[in-house]
């Protein structure tokens, strides 16, 4: 590929909205959204009293939680900031060639697992198809490229450095992947609980302040284990929840990957088609003012600010959007201290477009782990189109260049570099984004943590409800989106 001149090298996979200075004003609406069309499940439909809600956001958790409040038979309208639905839900087609698309945002999902999403996929008859990025893989350490066998043969060598692993270990190991190790010591805690969204209160709370190496030892674990396991500075009871409730969803067996033919965007397309004009984007939210029989929402649209009430607010905004919003009266101090502490993974997504499937030449594979601060992986997506042209996803922390993780790839690439014949770049900087800032949101695993963030953060307030993926027990992108949002309309529901 010849040199390209920068402005023409880099496309901007996503349009920014356009400010506009306009005099302020202040409108009052009210609600005039009618049902939806009868073609909703109507067994659903609840014969308790009609209820008014704003919905704040049209990321994936707003759009499914308000889809669920119109099937209960409530009226709703959802505002967002954007001039796009779907937040962190993206993907892409313009700028690639053939029918070639990539998703920059929530690239896949799994079964088991996803209980409420796949609800959605059938319901939708959306095509599935499965997600193959993690096989036949080369991952770079220390400068050399090992497969998945050569990794597990330096596992094992580290492991007969230690000492080896004990009879029970050795056992368990024999009918679970080594990745599960950690639930034989941890699932004989797991008949205490009863409710995955409830650590609290079932005779572990001291186990928050305990290390989960503590748990392992306890257990008669090999240094070997205590070794690969670590979790000195990992609360036992976050680690124990956690293992919990993967082992309830499936986790803690074998799972699949999946993707949606054309791009998960088509599912949050669907929803949003499914609620039309009851979204109003463009809408940045102001002010909210919980009250003790309704509540008010001061937003702004081309300049101008309104108000519009309702019964209650099913808040879907990240805390990143919330610190900037002024809520009356305040919320208590547990809810300030999630809006300024919660923190989301940065990560930069590159789609590369290539004439042709360029490894092949090399007999390699293009699902590259680079462990470089350019480049942590590359793959093929879209591999289903019928083009010999192909898209490659990389994946950089937030802020990259991603000239230099172009260059990355050259410099690193296991085959001939001369075969590369890369077209295209497209980029999208989570970190930079006006209207979701990061990724999914880091744990709160620290001794001592949990309880700071847990139930708090998804903890009803007055007449605001709370509600996207970073409000669920486990940060797993539209998994727990979907959760959180089927959870915050049963509870304003049944309120």
């Amino acid at each position: 590929m010849g040199q390209i001149e920068r402005r023409d090298f880099i496309k901007k996979a996503v349009v920014g909205s356009i400010g506009t200075i306009l005099p302020y004003g202040v409108d009052n609406e009210v609600f005039d959204v009618k049902l939806p069309p009868e073609n909703h499940d109507k067994t659903q439909i609840t014969a308790g009293k009609k209820k008014k809600v704003i919905v704040g956001g049209a990321g994936i958790s707003g759009l499914s939680c308000a889809y669920e409040l119109i099937k209960k038979g409530h009226e709703v309208i959802v505002l967002d900031a954007s001039g796009r639905y779907g937040g962190a839900v993206l993907s892409v087609h313009d700028g690639l060639a053939d029918g070639l698309y990539a998703d920059f945002g929530a690239e896949n999902f799994t079964r088991p697992g996803y209980k409420n999403y796949w609800k959605y996929i059938e319901e939708f008859n959306l095509p599935v198809l499965p997600y193959f990025h993690r096989e036949n893989r080369l991952t770079r350490i220390d400068n050399i490229w090992y497969t998945d066998e050569m990794q597990k043969e330096k596992y094992e060598q580290r492991i007969k450095q230690l000492g080896g692993f004990n009879k029970s270990e050795s056992r368990y190991l024999e009918s679970n992947p080594s990745s599960n190790l950690e639930m034989l010591y941890l699932k004989p805690y797991f008949d205490k609980f009863s409710d995955e969204y409830q650590p609290f209160g079932i005779g572990y709370d001291h186990l928050e302040k305990v290390p989960v190496s503590e748990i392992y030892k306890k257990g008669g674990a090999s240094n070997a284990a205590s070794s690969i396991l670590g979790g000195n500075n990992t609360s036992a009871l976050y680690a124990i929840w956690q293992a919990y409730i993967r082992h309830k969803r499936g986790y803690d067996d074998d799972f699949e990957l999946f993707h949606i033919k054309g791009g998960n965007q088509r599912l949050t397309n669907e929803l949003g088609s499914r609620l039309g004009t009851r979204i109003k984007l463009g809408c940045k939210i102001l002010e909210i003012k919980n009250g003790e029989t309704g509540v008010t929402v001061k937003y702004r649209e081309f300049g101008k600010e309104k108000e519009i009430s309702a019964d209650y607010l099913a808040c879907c905004l990240r805390t990143t959007a919330l610190r900037t919003i002024k809520i009356t009266p305040q919320l208590p101090d547990e809810k300030i201290f999630i809006f300024d502490n919660l923190a989301y993974d940065q990560t930069t997504r590159i789609v590369f477009q290539a004439r042709s499937k360029f490894w092949l030449k090399d007999n390699t594979t293009i699902n590259l782990t680079f462990n470089h601060p350019a480049l942590r992986t590359i793959w093929e997506v879209a591999d289903e189109v019928d083009t010999k042209r192909v898209s490659l996803m990389a994946k950089a922390p937030g802020g990259t260049n991603p000239l230099r993780t172009l260059e990355a790839f050259r410099e690193l690439y296991p085959g001939n570099r001369s075969n590369i014949d890369i077209e295209q770049v497209l980029v999208k900087d989570w970190s930079a984004d006006e209207f979701v800032n990061g990724c999914e949101r880091h744990g709160f695993g620290g001794l001592g943590e949990l309880s700071k963030f847990w139930p708090h953060i998804m903890t009803p307030h007055g007449r605001i409800h709370f509600g996207g993926a970073h409000t669920d027990n486990r940060s797993w992108g539209m998994e727990a989106a979907t959760n959180s949002a089927n959870r915050v309309a049963l509870e304003i529901d049944q309120a």
